[in-house]
């Protein structure tokens, strides 16, 4: 099914090799690459797709998941071990988008995810993303750098941060189409409203799922505070549920705990397990991870302010914090509730330059600036949580 384009263009022509069991979406899919200008091969299982690999230089592969012989996740890992072909971008093609397959994908080593069924101008976006050689994700009109070293030997954040991000815009394709069949077929089925709410539920699912795997970047990079975020999270939604936030409010604060220290990606691991106390350079690196961490996520369209909390979860009342130093009235009351969950969850635990400072020292350092440093009313929701109602860390 090779059909590439001339030669005689200026540019050479980006080659693609995919690799689909199924006949006919293999034709459908290598019909829309070649009539966008790609010289497309397929192979129609993982085995020959790997036989295929040596026999051409390919600038991508794009692999379904679920085939004989061979299985997409177990191709790309074979791909990738081997020097010759590890650094060829590969796309996963699949029909199931919950969080068990979004890890075994990003495990493989895979660099972007395109769920069934797939948008054509999702599918092209991604290809010509890929193949502009741009070390961004552009989306929205906001752009990601990222320039990190990998912490280990398998997905480096670029390849992470790409692979999910890529999901996460399959699942608000799905989302959207899902919104407008239900639109569409509502007069004809009234048992309709059922089904898209199971529907629904799954993508949330999904979703959260998603969310859970970015929050645990920091964590496969500094060991030493793994589980901060989702405390934070934990303590930040029980807050937000004493002083009255609605049910959704609660979700949103809780998903802002499980990402707030997502920008400490751009930090290296030495900073971030360093046994001893930073000095004040490394201090100003650490302190840009909360503006790093809005830049990643204000693209991304959330139901709630999560950017915002995000870039603000380090100011303080009095103006002292960063990254803006912006005074009370001016703080999102979200990023207000994180830096009480947050200073709390610090305090009590052990960090690589110091033991455990416990949970009593976290108390008095919060009511001591309370209406300094923190906002009153959720210190006192906060006080009451933890001496009244005995909240503790699962």
């Amino acid at each position: 099914m090779n059909r590439g384009h001339s030669a005689q263009r200026a540019e050479r022509v980006k080659s693609i090799l995919l690799v689909e069991d199924s006949r006919l979406q293999a034709t459908s899919l290598a019909e829309i690459l070649i009539n966008a200008g790609y010289d497309v091969r397929v192979g129609y299982d993982g085995a020959k797709g790997l036989a295929m690999l040596g026999e051409s230089a390919y600038d991508l592969v794009i692999s379904d998941v679920w085939m004989p012989r061979v299985n997409g996740y177990e191709f790309c890992r074979r791909l990738k071990s081997d020097k010759a072909f590890k650094d060829i971008p590969v796309i996963l093609l699949t029909s199931m988008s919950d969080f068990g397959n979004v890890v075994e994908g990003l495990n493989s080593g895979a660099d972007f995810y395109l769920t069934k069924p797939y948008s054509e101008t999702l599918l092209l976006s991604m290809v010509g993303h890929i193949f502009s050689g741009g070390d961004h994700y552009e989306e929205t009109g906001s752009k990601i750098f990222l320039d990190v070293s990998p912490s280990n030997g398998s997905a480096s954040s670029p390849q992470t941060f790409n692979f999910l991000f890529s999901t996460y815009k399959n699942l608000l394709y799905q989302n959207e189409s899902l919104a407008q069949t239900k639109q569409e077929l509502r007069k004809l089925n009234d048992q309709l409203e059922h089904r898209v709410q199971e529907k629904t539920d799954s993508l949330r699912k999904a979703l959260n799922g998603v969310v859970m795997a970015l929050s645990k970047i920091v964590e496969i990079r500094d060991p030493y505070t793994a589980g901060h975020q989702s405390r934070v999270a934990e303590l930040a939604r029980a807050i937000g549920k004493e002083i009255g936030f609605s049910e959704d409010r609660c979700d949103g604060i809780r998903t802002m705990g499980l990402l707030h220290d997502i920008g400490k990606i751009i930090v290296p691991s030495e900073i971030l397990c360093k046994p001893s106390r930073l000095t004040e350079y490394e201090f100003d690196f650490i302190k840009e991870h909360s503006r790093a961490g809005y830049e990643i996520l204000e693209g991304i369209e959330f139901p709630w302010p999560l950017a915002t909390a995000i870039i603000q979860h380090h100011e303080r009342l009095n103006g002292s914090g960063y990254p803006s130093g912006l005074l009370g009235e001016d703080i999102l009351e979200e990023a207000k509730i994180l830096a009480v969950a947050d200073v709390i969850e610090s305090m009590a635990s052990h960090r690589p330059y110091r033991p455990a400072l416990g949970i009593d020292l976290a108390l008095q350092e919060i009511s001591v600036r309370r209406g300094t440093l923190y906002d009153p009313g959720i210190v006192g929701a906060t006080l009451k949580l933890f001496k009244q109602k005995a909240f503790s860390f699962g």
